[in-house]
């Protein structure tokens, strides 16, 4: 912790986040998976089977991509009204969108049936571990304070337990009643738009590998 860092802590104030300090990974956390992801397809050897196993995996992995998206903004809202999030994806991990990504990968692997593309997609998977999420939960808990804390303690990052597995689901079975709970339709259309267009080309390109 820098000097900066302590004083403002003992006078009650929080660090302003410098993007500088995000480091190089961060920035391009939306731009590295594209070039590795095409050089998957186009080096894929896919099968019949292959194809619609990884389908399977990949579509699952976007639908929970697409449901974290559309609950995004009611998350956003809860948390700068300093209300407890309880119900949708977020109610059960604050992560929802890294399983689906997980599973996205796991599908054009398994469709690729080139062994090298899970060492690549690991590989991603562990970089962002390691030097995204850090930098999201660090500014999240700036812009939210003591809201996202107190959310942090009530939600596990990436695997509920049994408990609050269950306590989510009797959750989920309550007919939303606040704007904030419900599924947005056009903010998931918004956000995965351009990911469902990569995906596509992604799917044609290894259709195009199988067929000549």
């Amino acid at each position: 912790m820098t000097r900066k860092s302590i004083v403002l802590r003992s006078r009650g104030f929080a660090e302003t986040h410098n993007p500088a300090q995000r480091g190089l990974m961060y920035r391009l956390r939306n731009v590295l998976p594209i070039p590795i992801v095409l050089l998957i397809a186009l080096w894929s050897r896919p099968g019949a089977d292959s194809l619609w196993r990884g389908a399977i995996c990949l579509l699952l992995g976007e639908l929970i991509r697409w449901w974290s998206a559309g609950h995004r903004p009611g998350l956003e809202s809860l948390l700068k009204q300093g209300r407890m999030v309880t119900k949708g994806p977020y109610g059960l991990v604050r992560r929802p969108d890294a399983w689906g990504t997980s599973l996205v990968g796991l599908g054009i692997a398994v469709m690729s049936e080139w062994w090298p593309a899970y060492l690549m997609l690991a590989g991603l998977a562990a970089l962002r571990l390691r030097f995204v999420h850090p930098v999201e939960e660090a500014q999240r808990q700036q812009e939210y304070g003591e809201a996202y804390g107190a959310y942090c303690q009530a939600v596990p990052e990436y695997i509920p337990s049994a408990s609050h597995f269950l306590q989510w689901y009797r959750e989920a079975r309550r007919k939303p009643r606040e704007v904030e709970e419900r599924f947005g339709a056009r903010e998931a259309f918004l956000a995965e738009g351009s990911m469902f267009m990569v995906l596509l080309g992604v799917v044609a390109a290894m259709i195009v590998q199988w067929l000549f």
